[in-house]
């Protein structure tokens, strides 16, 4: 009997505060909320945060870039400079070198530039104000100038340390990247996303393959002169690169279902 007598208490009490939560704030109370409510909106914003620039976007993305990304570059300039100090190496066997880490450096890159994908996180991205669009962009603007530094550096080891011709240098380096660079973005417009980094990778260690073969069979190849021809590959891979890298990020520019149609996030 107590029991249900508690039970009854309880429920009276609680109906009790119900009615009273419902009758709400009195009108005082609500027009002094108003009139805050209206003195706050017509105060100049304070400390608000102005909104990022795609510069500022481009150099956030930088933190999002592996770190075993940079150690990767930093170990493939080492590697030409070490090579460079062993004091046997001809001239031809730098270029060569110099070509293969070239394009070793779209190896270390092309995971992060395709993370999106990987993550299956586009969807995602394409509802934000920088969608997947700007993230790509921004990524092949961070990864490339990272490429660039790395690319110096190779190229200007053997001139720096031993007096190689710079311009051979630079254009034994160019071709081989550029070539692994271009190929790899029509492998990444034109393939699932689970088959474009295995397939870009083959495709750069194609090229590495094509460049020790063209050393050992046909040694001219690295003579000084046929510097100009290389220079005429590395010019037209590098327009090839180009023009791919415009595809690409055209592509991810149609929205999710021209990028799904393309096979890119199967």
């Amino acid at each position: 009997m107590s029991g249900e007598m508690g039970k009854r208490e309880v429920e009276l009490l609680l109906r009790a505060h119900y009615r009273a939560e419902r009758g709400g704030p009195d009108a005082d109370a609500k027009a002094a909320t108003l009139a805050a409510v209206r003195a706050e909106a017509a105060l100049p914003a304070r400390g608000a945060a102005q909104p990022m620039s795609f510069a500022g976007f481009v150099a956030a993305q930088a933190r999002f870039i592996r770190p075993q990304v940079w150690a990767a570059q930093l170990a493939l300039v080492a590697a030409m400079v070490a090579l460079c100090l062993i004091g046997d190496s001809a001239p031809r066997d730098l270029s060569l070198a110099s070509g293969v880490l070239a394009a070793a450096t779209v190896l270390v890159g092309l995971p992060d530039l395709l993370s999106s994908a990987a993550n299956r996180v586009a969807e995602l991205e394409y509802a934000c104000r920088f969608d997947s669009r700007a993230v790509a962009l921004a990524r092949l603007i961070v990864l490339g100038c990272s490429d660039v530094a790395v690319l110096t550096a190779i190229v200007l080891s053997a001139p720096l340390l031993l007096g190689a011709d710079p311009f051979a240098s630079l254009v034994h380096a160019c071709a081989p990247y550029f070539l692994s660079c271009a190929g790899a973005l029509v492998l990444v417009r034109r393939c699932p996303s689970s088959q474009a980094l295995p397939l870009g990778f083959a495709w750069t260690l194609l090229v590495m393959a094509a460049a020790y073969a063209a050393f050992s069979l046909v040694p001219d190849a690295y003579a000084q002169a046929s510097a100009w021809a290389w220079a005429l590959v590395a010019a037209a891979s590098a327009a090839w690169a180009a023009r791919e890298a415009r595809a690409w990020l055209g592509c991810i520019a149609g929205g999710l279902d021209k990028l799904a149609s393309s096979s890119t996030l199967r």
